[in-house]
């Protein structure tokens, strides 16, 4: 067997509503905004599309990675009002389903669903026919999983760094990220930057939000949106405070757990945790970080 070096990783950011029953009869897909646990800000842009589309696009990339990838679906048990299911099952089941659907179906035909979704379906089908793999030895094989504490971005990408080690022994060598594209910089420049990860061996795929019937003007203005509230919100804020242990980056975790889940990883060997108050991020970095990580390049 081939060794699996590469992690796949999809941060997440909702929770689908697998028990939703449609009214009309239909199947619940992920396909309606209903189906999904959203926040006010996550409807314009049919944000639970963009969702799926992270999910498939990840298990598209690691069927043309066969035996070389580990797919990791990161984020956990947030909503409240969801209970004690996570982001990161609720991606992975609603992929499974997705996938088996259009398995069983000649015309992959999902009310909703624009011409990108439907092609990334039919591609996978296309690659498991071709390599005759079966979606019971894809999903529980052990070439996706999950990682269910991570509570921001930073604990996405660390997180499931550690995930991968304890499903493969080893840690990723190469990491790609599946996510929003403006949300790139965060990881690549900030996080990975503040782990020492090497940049070359970090690299992202961005699908954004598709608002629906806008025009050129509308669109520039909501990407443009995106980015300002992505650099005030976030970005600033994580070049600011490297390693999330202090205000306002606490709190904005604090609010995700609901059901106060303490991460396995914070009492391992991990390089820092949420119990920690680090007031000089270079410092830290340079003393504690800096050359001494697994995945470090000396110079």
């Amino acid at each position: 067997m081939s060794e699996k070096v590469e992690l796949i990783l999809v941060p997440c950011h909702s929770i689908w509503k697998s028990s939703a029953q449609p009214s009309d009869g239909s199947i619940n897909l992920g396909q309606l905004p209903d189906y999904w646990h959203l926040a006010p800000f996550q409807y314009e842009g049919n944000d639970h599309l963009t969702f799926i589309k992270h999910g498939l696009t990840a298990i598209k990339l690691l069927l043309q990675r066969v035996n070389h990838a580990t797919v990791i679906f990161s984020g956990s048990q947030t909503k409240k009002q969801a209970g004690v299911i996570s982001e990161a099952q609720s991606y992975y089941f609603l992929c499974e389903k997705l996938i088996r659907y259009a398995m069983c179906n000649d015309n992959i035909a999902i009310p909703s669903f624009d011409d990108e979704l439907h092609l990334l379906l039919e591609e996978i089908k296309r690659l498991l026919i071709g390599q005759c793999i079966d979606i019971d030895e894809l999903f529980y094989g052990g070439s996706i999983t999950t990682e269910e504490f991570a509570l921001d971005s930073l604990d996405n990408l660390i997180f499931s760094m550690y995930r991968f080690k304890e499903v493969t022994k080893r840690f990723p060598q190469k990491i790609t990220v599946i996510g929003f594209a403006f949300k790139m910089a965060r990881f690549v420049n900030c996080h990975a930057m503040a782990i020492d990860y090497p940049r070359s061996n970090i690299h992202y795929i961005g699908i954004d939000p598709k608002p629906t019937n806008y025009g050129e003007e509308q669109l520039a203005k909501y990407y443009g949106d995106l980015v300002k509230l992505e650099r005030s919100n976030a970005l600033n804020l994580f070049f600011s405070d490297w390693y999330a242990t202090r205000e306002p980056l606490v709190a904005k975790k604090k609010s995700r757990n609901p059901f106060n889940r303490t991460a396995p990883y914070t009492h391992s060997d991990l390089l820092f945790n949420s119990c920690m108050r680090i007031e000089d991020d270079k410092k830290y970095f340079e003393e504690n970080i800096k050359g001494k990580m697994p995945w470090s390049v000396l110079e």
